[in-house]
């Protein structure tokens, strides 16, 4: 599931990259041959109408004119490499890289056995409003973390009990993905508007921090305020970017 989110991301990048690339070529194909020119063979560079494939433009490659489509050719060339590339993005997708160093190294407090030891707090006083996959949610938006999270194949755990030097808290989430062979936190404050709430908040974050939760690494933030606007995939950005995160601090062990 994380594989193939990262290559949609490909796409979409691939297609804005490479649209004003198709707005330059108007249909347009470039190459370059050879012909005979009194009696030698001369390098020459044709321009082939995308209306007619029949209808070209010839001009001798160190002309004047060839000049005007040179930078089109390279981008039609780097075009072409980036779709080659890309062809082999959902093949890499069911492909076993065989690194079980890469899960050996994850650390160990953020690992899938510590993760299945990790206790639920199961709040009977949770208003039955916002109900999901098997959860009582406090709020709509913590539904919608849940159902990014289940889109993206990751399994979780809601309002887990964290211990935090001598103070209890409940992390909104912890979350395992399956890719990286560890977990991270995430905690949605969801009234930002209130100053009480923003006070607590900082608290909360600042013993965090203390105990050594990096952000954007062990642990993910998010935020709302009264309006209740919460971005489906502004979020789902955040929790592939802590992926990121996670592998390439994996790879530099």
């Amino acid at each position: 599931m994380i594989a193939a989110e990262f290559y949609k991301i490909a796409l979409l990048t691939r297609k804005l990259n490479l649209s004003y690339i198709h707005e330059l070529y108007e249909g347009k194909v470039i190459k370059i041959g050879t012909k005979s020119i009194k009696g030698k063979n001369t390098q020459v560079l044709r321009v082939y109408s995308g209306q007619n494939k029949n209808q070209r433009k010839e001009f001798r490659l160190n002309s004047r004119n060839a000049e005007v489509w040179k930078d089109l050719l390279n981008d039609q060339q780097q075009r072409a490499d980036m779709e080659i590339n890309l062809k082999f993005r959902n093949e890499l997708e069911h492909i076993d890289l065989n690194l079980p160093s890469l899960k050996r190294q994850a650390q160990d407090e953020f690992s899938k056995e510590v993760f299945d030891k990790l206790i639920e707090r199961r709040d009977p006083d949770i208003k039955k409003g916002h109900i999901y996959d098997g959860h009582c949610f406090r709020s709509k938006s913590e539904v919608i973390i849940a159902q990014v999270l289940k889109s993206l194949g990751m399994e979780y755990k809601y309002e887990v009990i964290l211990t935090v030097g001598n103070k209890t808290y409940y992390a909104d989430f912890a979350v395992y993905c399956h890719e990286t062979g560890r977990f991270f936190y995430i905690e949605h404050f969801g009234m930002m508007a209130d100053e009480d709430y923003r006070y607590h908040t900082i608290q909360k974050i600042s013993a965090y921090s203390r105990s050594g939760l990096i952000e954007g690494l062990d642990i993910l933030y998010t935020f709302e305020t009264s309006n209740g606007t919460f971005y489906t995939e502004m979020l789902k950005s955040k929790i592939l970017g802590v992926v990121i995160a996670q592998v390439e601090s994996m790879c530099r062990q």
